[in-house]
């Protein structure tokens, strides 16, 4: 048994999949990623200006798709598409303002109301020291 329990929640515009764009980078959408206070302290270094991965949980997304329908023989696992068997999803998004636990973002394409499971620095060839 996996235990997941959410960080926070996201707040954007999206209230339906058919709204989602297909990638966040076909879109300019801002939202704002709601981080419960407990974890304040982990949010220090975060700063206007900076790209964050957003880990998320789809938890309207269908779950019984194997193969997409768009691209022929092309299976959910060589996909980004939020459909699939564990719909956990990664988003780049750029943050443009912190406010104590509210993180003002640009770049979102999860539904209003998705559980933000964590929040991740990209990854960068030349930090290859650093965790």
């Amino acid at each position: 048994m996996i235990e997941i329990t959410p960080i926070g929640s996201v707040s954007t515009p999206i209230k339906t999949t058919d709204e989602a764009p297909s990638q966040a980078v076909k879109a300019d959408i801002s939202g704002t990623i709601e981080i419960d206070p407990e974890y304040e302290s982990a949010l220090q270094g975060i700063e206007v200006g900076y790209d964050i991965v957003v880990v998320w949980y789809a938890d309207e997304a269908d779950r019984s798709l194997r193969v997409l329908d768009k691209v022929s023989d092309r299976g959910v696992f060589n996909s980004r598409s939020p459909a699939r068997p564990n719909p956990i999803v990664i988003t780049t998004c750029t943050v443009t303002d912190l406010s104590g636990t509210n993180i003002k973002v640009q770049g979102v394409d999860m539904l209003d109301g998705s559980p933000v499971l964590d929040l991740k620095a990209p990854l960068r060839r030349d930090l290859k020291d650093e965790e």
